[in-house]
């Protein structure tokens, strides 16, 4: 078996609050947070859609004052999703308890959807920007139009995004962006293990995160799967799909020796993952190559050890969404059935904060660890009615239960499949 990777210091924010602290008292008071969203174009129609919104952040907040003038002076500060991964990484450090000289050696990686995006799509379709008040844009020649949004065009590829970041945060290691749609949070922590495995850095900081926009709303309605109902009901016999919701989170990876050096008790430590691609469609798993159910065989074989029943937590992906939700529940199924055990115990968290995109899976993986610290699952929120064709053990109630291995599944548009399995630092007295 690879070296763990130890987490030593971790953050969380989402519609529930700012911090771990916060996002942790929410899911345990069980605080329904969806809300409304509106958005107004460029020709003065407004478009409303349920969120689940965090608090407005602001850059001034997050970085000293020389580095939010230079940021600001790029529009970063209108850019939510920079402000995001900015707060959630700052929170980490803080909560690793990171010096200047480990940031100056550290690396980072950074998982999102669509670094850059959202901001150039604001540019062209709110009132007030490149639109001009007048809907200018619309008239101008296609030079012209260009001209106007060259800045915010460059800013898509995506690198600016590790410059900006690595300078306001004083990171001068090794950098990454990721993007693996759904799955980027648990592909960009398998990047930043790796990093520290094969010795090209001590500490690493990844980091993700998501604005809930309204072209994502639109796109998921366009597909079918977003929600008519405005609740995200994971599993739930009455889903209808999907809910979109702000979201950022950020862990500090470090090896044994740091982590031994920092003096820190570890959140837990990262195995190790199982990562395979579907290329079916792009947003339709291939029902017939199972390979879902294959990463997880993989992912627990290889880090569980010969006995499934090892695993004592299961989290799945949990989107909501009819097609999704019966597909892998029957891909969760087939995996334990070739392992030969029973399925652990699950639970769904997509029902107190929504599906935050590129943020979800390490949002819903940090928050599983800050669970198993305290020897607390959260249960299944938003779950009411059981499917029974999705025969899934899911926790209807807060379970307190000593777990030692746990388990993180995605399958993400793009047939990105993913599973991941983290250990209890008392594993041993967990047993």
């Amino acid at each position: 078996m690879k070296e763990p990777v130890y987490i030593t210091g971790s953050s969380m924010l989402s519609s529930l609050g700012i911090g771990n602290e916060a996002v942790w008292e929410g899911v345990l008071g069980g605080k329904r947070t969806i809300s409304e969203r509106s958005y107004t174009l460029a020709d003065g129609e407004v478009l409303r859609y349920p969120v689940y919104a965090m608090p407005d952040l602001h850059l001034r907040d997050w970085a000293a004052s020389d580095t939010a003038r230079r940021l600001t002076e790029d529009r970063l500060h209108e850019d939510q999703d920079f402000v995001y991964l900015l707060a959630a990484a700052r929170l980490a450090i803080q909560d690793a308890g990171l010096d200047r000289d480990t940031l100056a050696s550290a690396a980072l990686v950074i998982g999102h959807e669509n670094l850059g995006l959202n901001h150039l799509i604001d540019r062209i379709m709110k009132p007030g920007h490149a639109a001009g008040e007048d809907g200018a844009l619309l008239h101008a020649s296609p030079l012209a139009s260009y001209d106007k949004l060259r800045d915010d065009f460059f800013r898509v590829q995506t690198f600016p995004y590790l410059f900006y970041l690595t300078d306001a945060l004083g990171v001068k290691g090794i950098s990454y962006t990721v993007n693996n749609a759904c799955a980027s949070g648990l592909y960009a922590l398998e990047l930043g293990s790796q990093l520290i495995r094969c010795g090209r850095a001590e500490t690493v900081l990844v980091v993700c995160a998501d604005y809930a926009h309204v072209t994502e709303h639109l796109w998921l309605g366009h597909k079918g799967f977003g929600s008519e109902s405005g609740r995200l009901r994971p599993f739930d016999l009455r889903r209808d799909g999907s809910v979109l919701g702000d979201g950022a989170a950020a862990v500090v990876l470090q090896g044994s020796g740091q982590a031994a050096r920092s003096g820190r008790t570890p959140l837990g430590r990262y195995l190790g993952g199982s990562f395979r691609q579907d290329s079916w469609q792009m947003a339709l798993p291939d029902v017939t190559a199972h390979t879902y159910s294959r990463v997880i065989e993989e992912a627990v074989r290889t880090y569980a050890g010969p006995d499934p029943a090892a695993v004592d937590l299961l989290i799945p992906h949990g989107a909501g969404m009819k097609l999704w939700d019966a597909y892998e529940a029957k891909e969760i199924r087939l995996a334990f059935a070739n392992l030969g055990g029973p399925i652990p115990a699950m639970t769904a968290l997509k029902g107190y904060f929504g599906h935050t995109l590129g943020a979800n899976s390490l949002l819903e993986s940090v928050l599983m660890l800050h669970g198993m610290k305290r020897s607390l699952v959260p249960r299944a929120f938003e779950h009411e009615q059981e499917d029974p064709k999705a025969d899934l053990p899911l926790i209807g109630e807060p379970l307190n239960k000593r777990v030692g291995l746990a388990v993180k599944t995605v399958t993400a548009y793009g047939g990105f499949q993913a599973a991941a399995v983290f250990e209890n630092v008392d594993r041993e007295e967990a047993k």
